[in-house]
């Protein structure tokens, strides 16, 4: 099984799924990919957004996908928290060269992080 099958989905998904999906990972985004590179993120905003417009829930992912998105190359907590502030985002792709998906950073796992390491 994909270790990031909670944080991901493909981009020929529907809404739906991508809203399933982030009810699944409690981050409030999910991240979009095409084979094994991610091509952007997805927010609930994105989704609400695109429903309110009056958007079919199964309407493919293609035309909701943020493509200009935050992602890091390497697992750095202290800069990701910084991203989170910055963009008021809660998860962070972390990627290689080719973009594929070599590790996830949410907002929860650096705050129980920063907890653990000042007890």
């Amino acid at each position: 099984m994909n270790r990031f099958a909670d944080f991901t989905i493909n981009r020929r998904a529907t809404l739906l799924d991508a809203a399933e999906r982030i009810e699944r990972n409690h981050s409030r985004a999910v991240i979009v990919t095409e084979g094994e590179k991610v091509i952007g993120v997805i927010g609930e905003g994105d989704v609400l957004r695109a429903l309110l417009n009056g958007v079919d829930i199964h309407a493919p992912l293609d035309d909701f996908v943020q493509h200009n998105f935050k992602y890091m190359h390497a697992p750095e907590p202290a800069e990701c928290l910084a991203l989170f502030k910055r963009h008021g985002i809660t998860m962070v792709p972390i990627v290689d060269e080719e973009f594929r998906l070599t590790g996830v950073l949410t907002l929860q796992q650096v705050l129980e992080g920063m907890r653990a390491g000042g007890e």
